[in-house]
């Protein structure tokens, strides 16, 4: 039984969040400077310890950082004790109190077993994929008790690499460009693709608003994150202005086909 009230948690695309705050949204998923990739605005410990004092705040750690974990170990004990972590390096279990993380296992937290399974082990605060079915998500409400996260509205970001792609191809072509950033079309399924090259690496959003306001009555036990990264003016304001409707992916560009399509390539489904 999910008696915790779920929350409505804003991943910003601008420090000025006062924005949010005047939608009554005052609950935050900040993207920890050096730490995170693939945001267009990055926070660091004081800017975060400060926003805490008034509001509800998670840091989003989703490097994988290999050796640079210690770093962070000596990074965290500086941080508020209200705050939590959703992490996505496994590696950081070993620094954070279970009770303050969060698991993000992109991808392959995709079923009610690998959930049941973590909240064995003791953490049951986990983000679920949202490349999962409205029928795949209603099994695993049926079927676990942890506390549930869910990347609601967003650009999905669907990898990162270490790898520089952007310069590499400029280079590669010898394309005299200082842009870090491309859109490609996607040969097969013909959707727009953004590759975007950052400090530490390059990540891949679709160009479309994944939106899953279709089925909100069918997601009020999960914690629905909104991720404001790369989204344009006029689409922010209609998502803050809607952001409690069914109707809202009729009102932006919006892309919920995983919603109703079975793909199988999720960790599991191939034997």
């Amino acid at each position: 039984i999910r008696s915790m009230q779920k929350e409505m948690i804003i991943l910003p695309n601008k420090k000025e969040l006062e924005l949010y705050k005047k939608y009554n949204l005052n609950t935050f998923l900040l993207p920890l400077e050096d730490y995170s990739i693939g945001f267009n605005c990055y926070f660091n410990i004081d800017e975060i310890n400060e926003i805490s004092t008034n509001n509800t705040v998670y840091v989003l750690l989703n490097k994988f950082l290999h050796q640079r974990i210690n770093e962070f170990r000596e990074l965290y004990p500086k941080f508020n004790e209200n705050i939590k972590f959703i992490i996505e390096d496994i590696g950081l279990t070993d620094v954070i109190s279970k009770n303050r993380i969060v698991m993000y296992e992109n991808h392959i937290i995709s079923n009610y077993r690998s959930i049941n399974f973590l909240k064995q082990i003791g953490y049951d605060n986990v983000v679920i994929n949202n490349d999962l079915t409205i029928t795949e998500i209603e099994e695993i409400l049926s079927k676990t008790d942890s506390n549930l996260y869910y990347f609601y509205v967003a650009k999905n970001m669907l990898m990162y690499s270490r790898r520089n792609l952007v310069s590499n191809f400029n280079k590669h072509f010898k394309l005299n460009k200082d842009n870090n950033k491309y859109d490609l079309k996607e040969k097969v399924s013909k959707q727009i693709l953004e590759i975007t090259e950052e400090q530490d690496g390059s990540v891949v959003r679709n160009h479309k608003i994944f939106c899953a306001s279709k089925y909100l009555d069918k997601l009020n036990n999960i914690n629905k994150i909104i991720d404001f990264t790369d989204i344009d003016e006029t689409s922010e304001k209609m998502i803050l202005e809607h952001i409690n409707e069914n109707c809202l992916c009729d009102l932006i560009d919006s892309d919920y086909y995983f919603l109703e399509n079975d793909i199988k390539y999720k960790v599991g489904d191939l034997k």
